[in-house]
């Protein structure tokens, strides 16, 4: 009985100590209030801190896309023969689009796709400015497109412009056949012929009737009715060289060509004996 008695008195005595030792000592009840209470001060911090985060994020974000950080002023130099308005539309600045999403290198090569852009520089400078500079292509030949239009090309063969009147301070090339486009390349054949007429001396272009090909190769017709045989377009300068100084040197009636092939010894050929008929003035 005694036994019995004492197990029975055992649990309820540690469930009175466990309660007294609780009422005992209300620092531990005190310290966990505390912990808890810090730890949601701390969240609140975090989840205050990521809202605020955020909204600077969706802030900026929205600040740097606004018409504030546009690209409202377009500065563009050396372009002589595009507009300004057909360079800003193709490069796609209509609208002062917002500088972050503008990326220099797309914009320089949409710029250069124009006919007379030879490169492009683009520079951004925030909070609102766009700068290009342009180096354009330099026309050096003009040739014939139908009945009353010529078309004027730089020295790749690259077609620059259609214009209603021939230029006369460009030598002409005399072929046949379809124009490109602006922007687009003649043949290849074409393109040679303007690469010889790039290579000719600025004070013989009004000498200078045409460049065509021939069975001799290249050759350029003269307003005095001599034709001068080029050959392939090796050794250009020399060769025009060599013709300024037989020009210059004169005595050269009855002369139907000048054999500058070899520029070191040009032949002079009597028309009686050429093998090569000048074309005419405008023929």
């Amino acid at each position: 009985m005694k036994l019995d008695t004492a197990q029975a008195i055992i649990p309820q005595l540690g469930l009175v100590i466990g309660q007294s030792s609780e009422m005992t000592d209300p620092r531990i009840h005190e310290r966990r209030v505390l912990v808890a209470r810090a730890a949601g001060r701390h969240r609140r911090r975090w989840l205050i801190a990521g809202v605020l985060g955020l909204l600077i994020v969706a802030g900026g974000f929205a600040l740097v896309h606004s018409s504030l950080f546009g690209a409202r002023h377009v500065e563009i130099s050396g372009s002589a023969h595009t507009p300004y308005s057909t360079i800003v539309k193709v490069a796609g600045l209509g609208g002062a689009p917002p500088l972050i999403d503008l990326s220099p290198a797309v914009i320089a090569t949409r710029v250069e796709a124009l006919p007379w852009v030879q490169t492009a520089a683009v520079f951004v400078s925030w909070p609102s400015t766009v700068r290009i500079r342009l180096t354009e292509r330099t026309p050096v030949a003009s040739l014939r497109d139908g009945a009353d239009r010529w078309a004027v090309t730089d020295p790749t063969g690259r077609v620059l412009e259609i214009i209603p009147i021939r230029p006369t301070s460009l030598p002409d090339l005399a072929v046949s056949g379809a124009v490109p486009l602006p922007g687009r390349r003649l043949p290849a054949r074409v393109a040679t012929l303007a690469h010889v007429a790039a290579a000719m001396p600025e004070s013989m272009v009004p000498e200078v009737v045409d460049v065509r090909w021939d069975s001799e190769g290249v050759v350029a017709d003269l307003k005095s009715k001599i034709v001068a045989v080029l050959g392939n377009a090796s050794m250009l300068e020399d060769k025009f060289v060599a013709l300024a100084t037989v020009l210059a040197h004169g005595g050269l009636s009855g002369i139907g060509t000048i054999d500058l092939r070899v520029p070191a010894a040009p032949v002079l050929i009597r028309q009686s004996a050429s093998p090569i008929v000048a074309r005419s003035v405008g023929g």
